[in-house]
């Protein structure tokens, strides 16, 4: 995963529950690290990503898949801050690689601010 063509981590993917979803791995280069299960609901028609950080922190996602993308929101909530939502896409590049743009909202998905903007790519 680079940003910026900068190393941002590593992230292992495996297919789980006989190829009905995919258990992430993430390990920041700051040495944080992440799980999620990703899935798709048959019985909502949508896709789902549940998130979890070594801190406790987390975040379910759902969305679909639709003109070549992955876009997975969160469920509003109020915060101090506003109402935040959490949307993040994944598209596929030319070259093979996955793009993957994170944005936050605090306005209930008024507006939005690129959290994080990365590229997946395998490992040589």
């Amino acid at each position: 995963m680079t940003v910026a063509g900068k190393p941002a981590g590593t992230n292992r993917i495996e297919s789980v529950m006989n190829g009905c979803g995919l258990a992430e791995h993430w390990t920041s280069a700051r040495g944080g690290h992440g799980t999620s299960l990703n899935f798709y609901d048959r019985r909502t028609k949508r896709w789902s990503q549940a998130w979890i950080d070594e801190g406790g922190n987390a975040l379910h996602l759902s969305g679909t898949f639709a003109d070549g993308k992955m876009t997975l929101a969160s469920a509003p909530r109020q915060t101090d801050a506003g109402i935040d939502v959490q949307r993040i896409t994944w598209s596929k590049n030319a070259d093979g690689t996955v793009r993957q743009v994170w944005e936050s909202s605090t306005d209930g998905g008024s507006t939005w601010t690129v959290a994080f903007d990365g590229t997946y790519a395998a490992r040589p």
